[in-house]
């Protein structure tokens, strides 16, 4: 079967604003938040606690204690805030971008899937259902959850797969959104602020003069960490697992590493930028900024997307897309382009990192 294409690729980040502004925002929203919260986060607790607002020596307003190993507050540190929608909203539009540019006659959307972070099952069917609404018939969708910025990755091996055992399947659109709302905290542990933003993937079973990025392979798997912990040098079977993903890649396709032209990977974990950067031998492998902003699942999509822009496509042009997720998933994807996909654009071309 010749590989899935990437037609489509768009993405949204807002404003940022100075994280304590940020914070200043979140106490208002605490303050003013539903009571049931406390009793919800207190069963999710023991999975998702690190991830509750507890500044060093501030009140956690009844909330059970979290892990301590804060930031302390960067007054010149910004995270993108999305003010002006919800979790929904911010999918719908990046949803709604992708459908209504494309061509007269183009075949309707068969399955959507919507990535995001959030533990509440409620909201994922909620979205799932809405984004259905948006694209509409004879679309049938769900969500891939929890996976943090592994979820994009999850998406895109379901969709080809799906490709290959359902001959009636064409076209399957990724969409994924992060909108970080009390009692989930923006901060996680030393290095990582989460900032709001969405994308999306159309991908297309291949057809004669089909342009976009071909999915030449795609993985993710799962490491066992002690996820309060991202500091520099901690997560060594991250690093085992990603780099044997790519080389396994690499072989599979009888690629050498020198034919990688462009790699996209994830702030936050200096080491693996770091191994990655060394195992090619090339300053373009490796994130610069120690203490990041990272998008959840959205920051895969908007680096693409960041990337597909300034990039010119005169010749095959191999990409390596790579991401993690804080629960110790990691993700890897290979993707060939002869030319662009018909769209890719950003709102917001700043880099988030």
């Amino acid at each position: 079967m010749i590989p899935p294409v990437i037609t489509a690729v768009t993405a949204w980040v807002p404003d940022a604003i100075p994280l304590p502004r940020w914070t200043a925002m979140e106490s208002v929203l605490r303050a003013t938040g539903h009571s049931g919260w406390d009793a919800w986060v207190r069963s999710w607790h023991p999975d998702y606690g690190h991830w509750l607002e507890a500044w060093p020596g501030a009140k956690t307003s009844g909330f059970l204690p979290v892990h301590p190993d804060l930031p302390s507050r960067d007054l010149a540190r910004a995270v993108p805030v999305e003010t002006g929608a919800d979790l929904s909203g911010l999918a719908a539009k990046v949803a709604h971008r992708i459908c209504s540019v494309r061509r007269h006659g183009a075949r309707p959307v068969d399955i959507v899937m919507f990535c995001h972070s959030t533990p509440d099952e409620h909201v994922s069917a909620t979205v799932a259902g809405r984004l259905c609404a948006e694209v509409g018939p004879p679309c049938f969708a769900f969500s891939v959850s929890q996976q943090h910025g592994a979820s994009p990755f999850t998406a895109l091996r379901l969709a080809s797969d799906l490709l290959v055992a359902e001959p009636d399947a064409h076209t399957i659109l990724i969409v994924a959104a992060e909108k970080w709302y009390p009692p989930f905290s923006r901060v996680f542990g030393p290095c990582i602020v989460h900032g709001d933003a969405a994308g999306a993937l159309l991908i297309e079973r291949a057809g004669q003069g089909t342009n976009g990025l071909q999915l030449l392979d795609v993985a993710v798997r799962h490491v066992p960490v002690n996820i309060g912990r991202c500091t520099a040098g901690i997560p060594d079977a991250w690093t085992f697992t990603l780099l044997s993903m790519i080389d396994f890649f690499l072989a599979r396709h009888g690629l050498r590493h020198g034919e990688i032209d462009q790699i996209v990977g994830h702030p936050g974990v200096p080491s693996l930028a770091d191994a990655v950067d060394a195992h090619f031998g090339r300053q373009d492998a490796k994130v610069l900024h120690q203490v990041a902003i990272h998008l959840g699942a959205a920051e895969s999509i908007v680096r693409l997307a960041q990337t597909l822009s300034r990039v010119a496509f005169l010749r095959t042009h191999r990409m390596l897309l790579w991401g993690y997720g804080i629960s110790g998933f990691i993700g890897t994807a290979l993707l060939e382009a002869r030319r662009a996909p018909f769209l890719h654009h950003l709102d917001d071309g700043r880099s988030v990192s």
